[in-house]
């Protein structure tokens, strides 16, 4: 296994945000999606809140309580207004990159399903 990060440092993946495909894995299922790829401003990978029901059934995994209340910015820079209180875990695979045990938190974000931060 390859290391993803480096993969698309190579590839110049982070030189501007955009969309990519890309699969979330756990226990032998895969959710399908197109997610942002913003390096510069985004801290975590999230995951919109109105996305995340379908991915946990599809994956059959569960939130996970954070141990501390998020309050984190946009990718434009905007804070959040809503408090991030749970999280998911999963591989993703990108291409034919995997990345193991990723994790993303659960947000209210504004026109994209999810965002990934590099990882």
């Amino acid at each position: 296994m390859c290391k993803l990060d480096e993969i698309l440092l190579k590839e110049n993946y982070f030189e501007k945000s955009f969309l990519i495909d890309a699969y979330l894995i756990s226990q032998n299922q895969s959710f399908n999606l197109y997610l942002l790829i913003n390096s510069d401003s985004v801290i975590y990978t999230i995951i919109h809140s109105n996305l995340v029901n379908k991915v946990c059934e599809k994956l059959r995994i569960q939130f996970i309580s954070l141990t501390k209340e998020k309050l984190i910015k946009d990718y434009d820079e905007k804070i959040f207004k809503k408090i991030i209180t749970h999280k998911i875990l999963f591989n993703l695979i990108i291409e034919s990159h995997k990345k193991l045990t990723v994790s993303m938190l659960i947000a209210d974000i504004n026109h994209h399903e999810v965002i990934l931060s590099k990882l």
